[in-house]
Order: C-alpha cells, then structure tokens, then sequence
C-alpha cells in the first residue's frame, strides 16, 4: 500500500528452501496449463540448462526436479558456456521463451520436440537515453519477461535506467498491460516459426515512488490474480504494479513487500497456485536457491483476498 507518497512494506518470511540443480538461477517461472495442472520451470546464466519439475498440488508440495541441456536443441543460436540467459517463461502449450541479456534477444524453444521455435532480436530504435542504453555492450539490459497477449513480450530493462518495455513486430500497436490482459493459462504464445526483429513499441518509466522503492528490475511475473508483479534484488523487495497504459508513460506501484534474509542474490520470480511468491537465488552452489515465501500476496478467490491459515 502507498501513502502519502511513500510506500509501507509488509514483511515476507522464508516458508521453505528447496535446492535446485542449477548453479547461479538467473529465472524462474511458473506454468500453467488449461488444466490448472502447474510447473515450475528454472534457468541459470552460467550454462545452457534448465530445470523443471511439476510438484503435487499445494505449497507444503514435494520437488522432483528434472534437468536439460539446451545447448544442442535444433536451430537454436544459444551458446554452450555463459549463455547470459536472464529470464524464463512459458506459454501453455510447452514452450518457454528464454531471455538473453547480450546478445539482446529470445528463443521461444519446444521443449517435447527439441527445438527452436524462434529466434528474437529486441531492438530499441532511436538515440535517446534508453535506445543508446539498450546498445551498450557493457549496459544492463533484459532481466524479466512476461509474455503479452496478441504475440507481444513486456521486458524489464534491469537498470541504468530501470525501465519496462514492450516488444512486438514493426509498425504493430501498443497493447499495454492492464490486470488480466497476459497470456490466459492453457493458451498459445502467437509467433511464427523462424526469425524476427521486435522493436520497443512502449516504454515505461518507474514514478518516484517506485524509483525509491526499487533500485533495481530482477525479474516479472504474472500472479494467479491477474497482477503483474516486480522483483528487486538491490532493493530486497516485491512490488505489485499498476496497470500500464498502452502507448507507454509510467509504472506505478501498488504495494510492496520486504523480503526475509535470504543467502543469495534473488533473481527469478514466480507464483503458487495460492498466491505464495517464490524467489529464485543467484548462488555458486546448486542447493538451497530457491525459497518459497509467505504470506501469500498474490491470491483471490471471489473478487476478495484470502487470508493464509
């Protein structure tokens, strides 16, 4: 909640930690299909694997995790080592879309036939303070991804600026996010097979409440009620966001969340069905890198929000 300008956060404990098989997790996401049956999929940027596993339903659930490369899966351009991917997420139908920092695009790769479905430049056009950003080689850049309705893709730039911007086909329109208005759970991510160039089609900028609030952009999840949620690792913090207007302009928040001590750098951010955050962490070792967080804050059930008992 923000009063007066200034934003009150709530505090998040450390409800569990589970180890998973990936060293330095850089993103995490959920999955969901039209069964409401949900996966947890994880990335590291320090090689060309990723993890998955699909616990039993409930948060107190059981992690199985399974690991692939994806180093060698067919017509992907993905190096072998230091791939630099920042970022997960996944359409209903089995296929993840992986962001990479440098070079500045995604692969949208199936996972039940092994291979690249497309390959993405991201290109911000232009010669202002974001475009000359978005092109330095030694600049932060994609850190979160959310996958927009209408085959768009809304990308966190990490910072210097810290900005959110929306990707889609030359000359297509802004759609913007309102709460509700990203890819339905079960549903396909529209692209065509083969390559593209998306450009900025809009361009977010954080308000100062959000400036103060978070120094940094680590990750973007959409949560099971329909809100888009932002991760800070410099700031320690969750943040629920306003709807963003399509055609571009400010990023406001709504309420924030300071989270518990946690032995890594959070990187990656996704849901339970329930609403509970879990954080991914950036850790040398592959164990105790993934922490599932409490209360839930991301949970309604008719319109109201629910309580953890």
């Amino acid at each position: 909640m923000v009063r007066n300008g200034k934003p009150k956060k709530n505090r998040l404990r450390v409800r569990r930690v589970v180890d998973v098989p990936l060293c330095e997790v850089s993103g995490i996401c959920s999955r969901r299909n039209a069964n409401g049956r949900m996966s947890l999929i994880a990335v590291g940027d320090a090689e060309a694997k990723i993890a998955w596993s699909s616990p039993s339903r409930g948060d107190g659930s059981k992690f199985d995790w399974h690991k692939k490369s994806i180093a060698k899966i067919s017509g992907s351009d993905l190096p072998r080592h230091d791939p630099q991917i920042e970022a997960v997420c996944a359409d209903g139908i089995g296929r993840i879309l992986l962001l990479q920092e440098n070079p500045q695009r995604a692969e949208l790769i199936d996972l039940k036939s092994l291979e690249a479905v497309a390959l993405i430049d991201l290109v911000v056009e232009g010669r202002d303070k974001i475009a000359r950003a978005w092109r330095d080689p030694k600049g932060s850049r994609g850190e979160g991804a959310v996958l927009m309705s209408g085959g768009h893709l809304l990308v966190a730039k990490e910072k210097k600026p810290a900005v959110l911007i929306e990707f889609g086909p030359p000359h297509s329109r802004s759609r913007g996010l309102v709460r509700g208005g990203a890819l339905t759970d079960g549903k396909r991510w529209s692209i065509r097979r083969g390559r593209h160039r998306f450009v900025a089609l809009a361009i977010w900028l954080p308000d100062k409440t959000l400036t103060k609030t978070c120094a940094d952009f680590s990750d973007l999840a959409i949560g099971p009620d329909g809100c888009l949620y932002l991760l800070s690792d410099q700031s320690a913090t969750l943040a629920r966001l306003d709807d963003l207007p399509a055609g571009g302009g400010t990023a406001a928040l709504r309420e924030a969340w300071r989270l518990g001590d946690l032995d890594g750098k959070p990187e990656g951010l996704a849901f339970t069905a329930q609403g509970h955050a879990i954080v991914g962490l950036d850790t040398r070792k592959a164990r105790r890198n993934l922490v599932l967080l409490e209360p839930a804050v991301a949970n309604l059930q008719d319109g109201r929000k629910v309580r953890l008992t």
